[in-house]
């Protein structure tokens, strides 16, 4: 026996308005990391993660609304349109996912590449470049310590602990991307928790949203039926 009509587009009205929340919470999240971003001195990642989440966050959120107001007007096309837009925003989330996890090319990871070598390139023409990530992340160099030994500079303050360079035990062991990749992954683990929770509730929307179409489509029918 299946749901009827009302309890289904009950519960796709709630989850709807869920979504728009979460959609919401993505925008904000996304907004505070350009805030982030605009605090580095080149782009390393997190402005292109904001872009992505903010983007993310508008598509989800007007999905939402066209969802509830489609299930409020008990519109069979409308529903059909949302059940196919559900389905491609959840691809969209797991290959942003994909993204945030392992990168790509020209995604973040690329973005934290590109960034990376820009400020190394900054420091082999003039040190401190990377001043404010080393005191900032605790590290040293863009891979470690041995990238200032390659192009023949000294270990700067900015790498040692309380600027203090006594001895190797006293720099900073990591690179500054790597540091920068675990900060960003912290950052990041926000984004794929609330993605997470939207994938699986927008896969039970599609699949309310295409009981009610069906439903909807079979009382039409038998509608036309009965004037026949």
């Amino acid at each position: 026996m299946g749901l009827p009509v009302t309890t289904v587009k009950h519960l796709l009205l709630l989850l709807n308005f869920i979504f728009g929340v979460l959609g919401i919470v993505l925008i904000a999240f996304g907004i505070f990391f350009l805030i982030s971003a605009a605090e580095n001195a080149v782009s390393i990642g997190e402005n292109v993660a904001g872009g992505l989440i903010i983007g993310l966050g508008i598509v989800i959120l007007i999905i939402a609304i066209f969802g509830f107001l489609a299930a409020i007007q008990e519109a069979p096309v409308r529903l059909l349109i949302y059940v196919g837009a559900v389905v491609l925003v959840i691809l969209a989330q797991l290959l942003f996912l994909s993204m945030a996890s392992h990168g790509t090319k020209d995604g973040i990871s690329g973005s934290i590449n590109e960034g990376f070598d820009q400020l190394w390139d900054a420091e082999r023409t003039e040190s401190g470049a990377l001043a404010y990530y080393e005191n900032w992340l605790q590290c040293c160099g863009v891979n470690s310590s041995e990238d200032y030994w390659i192009i023949h500079h000294a270990i700067p303050a900015s790498c040692c602990i309380d600027h203090k360079c006594v001895d190797k035990s006293s720099v900073y062991p990591s690179g500054c991307k790597a540091k920068f990749v675990e900060y960003l992954d912290d950052k990041l683990l926000v984004f794929k928790i609330v993605c997470w929770l939207l994938i699986i509730g927008e896969a039970v929307g599609a699949v309310f949203g295409w009981l009610l179409f069906s439903t909807l489509k079979n009382e039409g029918r038998r509608n036309n039926a009965v004037w026949m």
